[in-house]
């Protein structure tokens, strides 16, 4: 007897050819053939008739056909070819999947091996299998199977081989993993991809779940079992085949499907429209009654299909944590993107193959295009489209209500009634449309604003012969607005909120205060003042006042815009808390750093509620956070946070993003107050890179970063680098009178301190505290900028002038700082230091202690500043001729000393300068002429930086004294 597995590879591999050719060549082929062996030319034309029959016994129902085939064992030597077949994995109508290894030694593989079910080796099924395997083996993808080997079994069965994939079904991968709603999607967008390739080489699935999709251990999907997909090579003919109700999953099929209509790549589509579903809330859009199959065609006719959103609203707090672990649902399901969402989905279930995308690659498209952000192809219903699927739906209910109206002839009461509850169902009707018809005509004029943008970079269809900067772009978008929708107010607000919004991002912001303006009070007039939409369009618009320098203002309008928030009910919204965090930032202008902390840490928690922990938009609270840690003087905290926002942006939006630029300048920052100028540089440089590699020329963001390059610039000592940054942030900052205006000039008075130009430096000093005054109010930035005039004078020996400008900012710095800031131990050391040079050493020296004692805990120990504390106070001990403190003195200064030689950087030479100057007085009181000399010929060498000129002639002075040449 000839071996079977010797026969069937003969009869697989002439079939394999014969079935590729032409009917003429396919004739002669077999006349050929038939000369040598009449038998298998017989049965290859039995099984060639068999592939060109468009009635398949799978059609019918396998169980039907063949019930006792239900329960298949394995061949008796369990061995399919070389291969050792190991446990099942899988059961299909056709055959059984098993887990199996090689054993022939070629190599070592496991594999999954599908072997063909005892007894249903009639010709059609043979057709079917060896379709089967001709598909997956016409399919080279790698999110599909692959096809390794084939062959006959020793007790004749015909069976495949493929990579075996060690993994979960895709909605089990999704939970198990709490993966986010952006990860759900890119998962489907690879299976589309795989589908999509599948329908390009004319072959449809048409049993896509869950089950069939398995995703490996590297996170990769892979779809399987192509049993019953079918063939496009033959439109008229194979896509219009009906497919049996047992050979299907009732959960997934399409309609068409499931009502014996024609098939095609669309019925793939909608399979994936349900997954999509499942996927993001862990359930079907579809109720089907898993009954008879008259019962589900009946379904199938008359079933509505839920939104994604809606489903998603109605999950239970214990089923989203089971879908994304201890994270509130993702906003994607409950703001932004529900919208696109709903109707991407939608489109892919809609009832009518034809309404749907046409290609699972357009599918694919529409899921990018919603990752990206960008608008998508789909389309919402039209009113007049549901209510015909209403109608059509409910065509008993439709009737029942023409008779209730003719009823009214019956009896009055019934018919008020009735009339009461068909009232209530038109006007939620109508409600529905109206919205449904307000975010159809929001998205056209974003669509038609959107390709305005692009047509401008175009030569030939833009609007003028040089194209419209951004900013121009904008504002011709408002106009347009204004112009066209006066009979959609609300749509209008909405409009103009949003490109308000735009217009600050842009560093419009006197527009933009115009415009969110504009929207407020046509919001107010829409819904009132007390409505939630009017208090979202006062937040915005304080969020443009604050940004234009009018902080009190500001203030107002957001306290009451929360007030209105909190009270209904929204307390813990996304909107509410990015209002408090512009509230936090307005408290530390006003020193109320434990109230900013709680505002901003309340917006961070409702932030990763809404967004999930990983979003940009948490970001933006950590950011704020940051800012109140190091106005605080908590400069580790301040990192930590400033740190873990850089990581959140720089994984979303890449590392070159202008928002991380703007992070690693307050990262800068927190560097250059801890002296750590070399590390500080770093990041100034590299945000000034790349803001203006991404920014337009001049941009508020540039001009503050370019602010604190110059501030650290002058710090280290390279004076006219530092000038060219000033003056290029002064240039930039200067469109509006803002506190970051008022600071850079504060900076450049610094920098002209530092270059012994004392007259410019107070000039400028008066000018930061007349814009910071006039931006800010009665701020603590307003009155540290006095002090910093104080000091100064002090230092030229202007007393009178200082004493007269302390008692106005102290007292009022010390109303608006919190206890053991670092407000009022720079306050402590500026009075300090005044009451010092006034000789009146009781008043300075609590002072001055209580200086050393707030910025050791503010710096450390080993700090420069510290030491230049230690110092301060040892002169007012030496100068109040208590004998008794000449000890804490001379302790001082040598803690002092020590510090500031480890710390070993040019800035910290006057510092060292002065702590030896103030030896050398020490030492002559106690009668070492010989030290005190040395240590003055060290303090003048060290104090010859033109800032601190005011000392070096005070040692000079002392040197004529002591006979010291210099």
């Amino acid at each position: 007897m000839p071996d079977p597995t010797e026969r069937w590879a003969r009869v697989s591999a002439l079939f394999d050819e014969l079935v590729e050719l032409t009917s003429p060549e396919r004739v002669r082929r077999l006349r050929d053939l038939a000369q040598r062996d009449a038998a298998l030319a017989a049965e290859l034309a039995t099984l060639l008739d068999a592939d060109e029959s468009t009635s398949a016994l799978l059609d019918d129902g396998i169980a039907a056909a063949l019930p006792e085939l239900l329960d298949d064992p394995p061949p008796v030597d369990r061995r399919a070819g070389p291969y050792r077949l190991l446990r099942p994995i899988g059961q299909g109508g056709m055959g059984v999947v098993w887990l199996a290894e090689r054993t022939d030694g070629a190599y070592d593989q496991q594999v999954a091996v599908k072997l063909l079910k005892r007894g249903m080796d009639t010709h059609a099924l043979l057709r079917r299998f060896l379709q089967e395997r001709r598909i997956l083996a016409r399919l080279h993808h790698a999110h599909i199977v692959r096809l390794v080997d084939g062959g006959m079994s020793a007790d004749g069965r015909p069976f495949y081989v493929m990579d075996l994939v060690d993994g979960l079904p895709v909605t089990a991968h999704a939970t198990a993993g709490r993966l986010d709603v952006r990860s759900r999607v890119r998962l489907l967008v690879q299976v589309a991809d795989a589908v999509a390739y599948a329908h390009a080489q004319l072959v449809v699935h048409r049993d896509l779940k869950p089950s069939n999709v398995l995703v490996d251990r590297a996170g990769e999907p892979r779809v399987l079992d192509f049993g019953i997909a079918r063939l496009l090579e033959d439109s008229s003919e194979q896509a219009c085949t009906s497919t049996g109700l047992r050979v299907l999953s009732p959960a997934y099929a399409a309609p068409e499907q499931i009502l014996g209509e024609p098939i095609g790549t669309a019925t793939d589509v909608y399979a994936l429209g349900v997954m999509l579903c499942e996927l993001l809330v862990g359930q079907l859009p579809q109720h089907r009654r898993n009954t008879t199959p008259a019962q589900l065609a009946q379904d199938a006719v008359h079933e509505t299909v839920e939104r994604v959103s809606a489903l998603a609203a109605r999950l239970p707090p214990a089923r989203i944590s089971e879908l994304y672990g201890s994270a509130a649902l993702p906003a994607e399901l409950s703001r932004h993107g529900v919208g696109d969402i709903d109707v991407i989905a939608a489109t892919a279930l809609q009832r009518e193959p034809q309404r749907r995308y046409q290609t699972a690659a357009a599918f694919a498209e529409d899921l990018r295009r919603w990752l990206d952000g960008r608008p998508i192809s789909a389309r919402a219903d039209s009113g007049r489209y549901r209510l015909a699927k209403f109608v059509r739906r409910h065509r008993v209910g439709v009737a029942a209500g023409v008779l209730i109206a003719l009823s009214l002839l019956a009896g009055l009461g019934a018919a008020l009634w009735q009339a009461g509850i068909a009232r209530a169902q038109a006007q939620r009707a109508d409600a529905e449309r109206a919205q449904a018809e307000h975010q159809l005509a929001r998205a056209e004029r974003v669509k038609d604003f959107i390709l305005t943008l692009f047509r401008e970079q175009d030569p030939v269809s833009r609007a003028s012969a040089q194209a419209r900067t951004s900013v121009e772009l904008i504002r011709g978008g408002i106009a347009q607005t204004e112009a066209t929708l006066a009979a959609e107010p609300a749509l209008q607000a909405e409009l103009l909120r949003d490109l308000g919004e735009i217009q600050a991002g842009l560093d419009d912001r006197t527009a933009a205060e115009a415009t969110l303006k504009r929207a407020f009070e046509l919001q107010t007039k829409l819904t009132g003042a007390g409505s939630v939409a009017s208090a979202e369009a006062l937040a915005a618009y304080a969020d443009a006042v604050y940004a234009v320098g009018d902080v009190e203002k500001s203030a107002a309008m957001l306290r009451d815009a929360v007030a209105q928030l909190r009270a209904a009910g929204h307390a813990e919204r996304p909107k509410t808390a990015q209002a408090e965090s512009t509230l936090a930032m307005i408290a530390v202008v006003h020193g109320q750093s434990d109230e900013a902390e709680r505002l901003v840490r309340h917006a961070i928690e409702v932030a990763r509620a809404a967004y999930g922990a990983g979003d940009s938009r948490v970001a933006m609270r950590l950011t704020a956070l940051g800012k109140v840690q190091q106005e605080g003087g908590h400069y580790p905290e301040a990192l930590a946070s400033y740190g873990e926002a850089l990581e959140i942006v720089a994984r979303n939006d890449g590392k070159e993003h202008v928002r991380t630029a703007t992070l690693r300048a307050s990262i800068g920052d927190v560097l250059r107050l801890q002296r750590k100028y070399d590390d500080a540089l770093e990041h100034y440089e590299a945000a000034v890179r790349i803001e203006r590699a991404t920014l337009p020329p001049a941009h508020v963001i540039l001009g503050g970063t370019l602010m604190r390059l110059g501030d650290l610039q002058r710090r280290s000592g390279r004076f006219d680098a530092a000038d060219g940054s000033f003056t290029e942030a002064i240039a930039i900052l200067a469109k509006t009178p803002s506190g970051q205006y008022a600071q850079v000039l504060q900076l450049h008075g610094n920098l002209a301190r530092a270059q012994g130009r004392f007259d410019t430096a107070i000039d400028r000093y008066r000018q930061s505290f007349e814009v910071f005054r006039s931006a800010t109010g009665d701020s603590v930035y307003t009155w540290l900028t006095a002090l910093l005039r104080v000091s100064l004078l002090t230092d030229l020996g202007r007393l009178a002038e200082a004493e007269a400008l302390a008692d106005e900012s102290a007292p009022a710095l010390a109303r608006l700082s919190a206890e053991d800031s670092y407000n009022t131990m720079y306050s402590a050391s500026v009075i300090g230091a005044l009451r010092h040079a006034q000789r009146r050493e009781d008043e300075a020296i609590p002072l001055l202690r209580d200086a050393l004692r707030l910025v050791a805990a503010t710096y450390g120990e080993d700090h420069a500043e510290v030491a230049q504390s230690r110092v301060a106070l040892a002169a007012s001990l030496i100068a109040s001729g208590d004998a008794g403190s000449r000890g804490e003195a001379a302790s001082l200064i040598e803690t002092a000393k020590s510090a500031l030689e480890r710390g070993g950087d040019a800035g910290s030479e006057p510092m060292l300068g002065a702590a030896y100057l103030e030896r050398g007085r020490l030492r002559h009181d106690s009668g070492d002429h010989d030290g005190a000399r040395a240590d003055l010929v060290q303090a003048m060498q060290r104090l010859q930086s033109p800032e601190h000129a005011p000392r070096l002639r005070e040692a000079r002075k002392l040197a004529q004294q002591w006979g010291v040449r210099a």
